[in-house]
């Protein structure tokens, strides 16, 4: 009896053990890959001038003209993006082949979500593959088209998420400085408060470094930060035309500061202000009239000082 029971407990544990290879076998990844693990990879991308970054709804273009890269040919890109855009293309290495139970799921991903994105040297297509992203699992997908096989791909020795990069829309691409000015092309600031205009004011050159001109004296140490603080001022993120819909309350409204800052070449650019957004974390303003991003609020209020900020005290 106890025989018995014993080798039918052995013949379950034997059905156990086959059932759960056969599971492995039918659901293990292909380790044993066919293709090097660089095939995604650019070794030498210095001579790349255009990237291209192809979705169902749009496409995303970045050109180098020779000077800067753009976005559209419309807007100047971000540079330490374009940097990132690179090195991940140079060492990006495949780590598996995707399990074979997956590939239908990945095919259908690709072809609704995916990317194409395609590396050109003048009108000549060196480097192309597909790309799809599952945030939430940190996974980067790549296949050279959607029904090919597909990959799961990394940066050996990092845990970034890869896709990232190349699902960025053409705000995400865009220079995220406010102002495009350093010391060295800078001729002056006004700080315009509508309604509150005792608290305007104007930087200009003096005979030997910057000052407010509506005042007597100037605390050069206040003035110095002013300044860092406006040629250090980033975007958070550039508003589409639906983004702007939904702050369409803030923004008909008059804004609370201008700041118009002026180059050595005579070229004005401008910054409106306007309200606090709900979170009490970022701030809604307008680049060249033109342009709704969003701001920190933190940063942004450095650069809102009043005049008598500045004005140097007495000793």
């Amino acid at each position: 009896m106890q025989r018995s029971r014993n080798i039918k407990l052995l013949g379950l544990l034997v059905a156990l053990i086959l059932a759960t290879m056969l599971a492995w076998l039918a659901t293990r990844p292909e380790d044993k890959l066919k293709i090097s693990r660089s095939i995604f990879a650019y070794e030498n991308p210095s001579a790349i001038n255009r990237v291209t970054f192809t979705g169902n709804n749009d496409t995303v273009e970045l050109i180098y003209n020779g000077r800067q890269w753009k976005v559209n040919g419309q807007y100047e890109a971000d540079p330490q993006r374009i940097s990132v855009l690179f090195a991940i293309l140079k060492q990006m290495r495949v780590r598996r082949r995707v399990a074979k139970q997956q590939q239908g799921v990945i095919v259908e991903r690709f072809k609704n979500d995916g990317m194409e994105v395609a590396f050109f040297e003048g009108d000549d297509k060196v480097h192309d593959f597909y790309v799809y992203g599952e945030e939430e699992s940190r996974l980067t997908y790549v296949a050279e088209s959607p029904e090919s096989p597909a990959y799961i791909v990394e940066i050996p020795g990092y845990r970034s998420y890869l896709a990232g990069i190349y699902q960025l829309d053409k705000n995400g691409w865009r220079n995220p400085v406010a102002f495009d000015i350093n010391w060295a092309n800078l001729q002056s600031v006004k700080v315009i408060y509508p309604g509150r205009e005792e608290n305007s004011f104007d930087v200009v050159y003096g005979n030997s470094f910057y000052k407010i001109s509506q005042l007597t004296a100037t605390d050069t140490t206040k003035l110095t930060d002013f300044l860092d603080d406006v040629s250090l001022l980033y975007v958070n993120d550039y508003l589409n035309e639906d983004e702007e819909e939904q702050y369409s309350q803030i923004i008909k409204a008059i804004p609370q500061a201008s700041v118009q800052v002026t180059d050595v070449a005579g070229r004005i650019h401008t910054l409106e202000v306007y309200d606090v957004l709900p979170d009490n974390r970022q701030i809604m303003g307008r680049i060249d009239s033109t342009d709704y991003v969003i701001l920190n609020l933190n940063e942004t209020r450095k650069i809102l000082r009043p005049k008598s900020f500045f004005e140097k005290k007495k000793e």
